[in-house]
């Protein structure tokens, strides 16, 4: 199909970065929300955004200026009817969108794309709220938008195949590299697989076994400001906890409930960088730690075994998710990886570094901690197990979840 009209419902960091890459990309965009003030700020991030972009050299002043005469602005959700795709970025509510993609449903054109940006809640309980389920879709952005790469697909269970591939082409000719997602598996796989061990860390500070900090810097995170809880702060803590909750609704598995510390961080307002205060401290206009370690953690052979067993205790739930995803046939090992490194900007995919370790040292260790912890979550998969047995190990046997020449 032939898409040139776009309509983006949510004029929020996602829903306004969303309108500007499309519009960058030649499509007339109407971008719609309820509240003129946020529609006036979007339309004024958008102007400073293409400006920034303009000075660093990544477009002309012509294209800036073609983009921005592109987007009309509206408060009234009629105005998709002349829409070829519309993608929802209004706030992670299910009652939200649920109201939305009914009012969508209605004024809407039977060829018309009907996309969410939710980053965890199923897309067939939203496509539910339909008359043409076939045509809902995941459309899955990062932010912030104009600079991440990744997106993801996600189709539901009654998702068309004509859908899945136009949003596929549509997303790709933004300029984006998309992973599909082939079944709607909660978190869908980049934040499916990161969440675990983000979750793990929080859970390791509720413990007292180490500071914010500590397990930054052991991740090797903490200088560049890209450990798992500078992260969390950087992204707002009630964004992480929605998106883990999302899941953990939908699954009940426990290793995706947020710890209590972070539940009560979240209801005190302690959400990192946009309040003041999070895992770490911002009043002072540095980031700062304030929260102490209850137990030292020592282990036989010092710091540098401590770090190690930190590490170790952070990676292990999300590389082992990541197996449970590829054995679930949600999306392939080169997927999974792709999603990790553009969407969280990291160098390594998890089953690119399990297969970097050993498959069979991944299982040792998991069993370890299993052993150690009784916790389910680091039980080794199936798949994790029979592949070992039949020796497939990683790059030191040649082959694991990628092969090496």
């Amino acid at each position: 199909m032939t898409i040139e009209n776009v309509f983006v419902v949510g004029a929020g960091f996602m829903g306004h970065g969303i309108a500007q890459v499309s519009a960058m990309a030649g499509y007339r965009v109407t971008l719609c929300d309820v509240s003129e003030e946020c529609l006036r700020s979007a339309m004024d991030n958008i102007r400073a955004s293409l400006e920034k972009l303009a000075s660093k050299g990544k477009v002309d002043e012509g294209q800036a200026s073609r983009a921005l005469g592109l987007i009309d602005v509206t408060t009234s959700l009629d105005q998709a009817s002349g829409a070829d795709i519309v993608v929802e970025a209004v706030p992670e509510r299910i009652s939200l969108k649920e109201e939305v993609f009914r009012a969508l449903d209605r004024v809407c054109q039977p060829h018309a794309i009907l996309g969410t940006n939710t980053s965890a809640i199923p897309i067939s309980s939203i496509a539910a709220t339909t008359s043409h389920p076939e045509r809902v879709v995941g459309i899955h952005f990062f932010g912030p938008v104009p600079l991440m790469r990744l997106v993801e697909i996600i189709r539901g269970l009654l998702t068309s195949d004509e859908t899945m591939a136009a949003a596929d082409n549509w997303a790709r000719s933004l300029g984006k590299e998309t992973v599909l997602v082939n079944r709607d598996h909660a978190g869908f796989v980049a934040n499916r697989v990161n969440i675990p061990s983000s979750i793990e860390a929080a859970r390791m500070v509720d413990e007292g076994l180490a500071t914010p900090e500590e397990i930054d810097r052991a991740t090797g995170g903490f200088e560049a400001g890209v450990g798992p809880l500078q992260i969390m702060d950087n992204a707002g803590l009630d964004v992480s906890f929605n998106a883990a909750m999302a899941i953990y609704e939908d699954t009940r598995d426990p290793k995706f409930l947020p710890p209590p510390l972070m539940r009560r961080m979240v209801a005190a307002g302690l959400l990192g960088r946009k309040s003041g205060r999070g895992f770490y401290d911002y009043s002072s206009g540095k980031r700062e730690g304030y929260i102490t370690a209850s137990r030292s953690g020592e282990s036989p052979d010092g710091g540098a075994g401590r770090s190690a067993a930190l590490l170790q205790r952070f990676l292990m739930p999300g590389i082992l998710e990541a197996v449970r995803v590829v054995e679930a046939g949600v999306a392939t090992a080169e997927d999974v990886d792709k999603a990790t490194r553009l969407g969280f900007n990291l160098p390594l995919g998890q089953l690119e570094m399990a297969d970097g370790f050993g498959l069979d040292e991944i299982q040792r260790e998991a069993e370890r901690l299993y052993g150690e912890t009784g916790d389910p979550k680091f039980y080794p998969p199936p798949l994790l197990r029979r592949m070992t047995a039949a020796g497939l190990l990683g790059r030191k046997s040649g082959r694991g979840f990628h092969s090496y020449p």
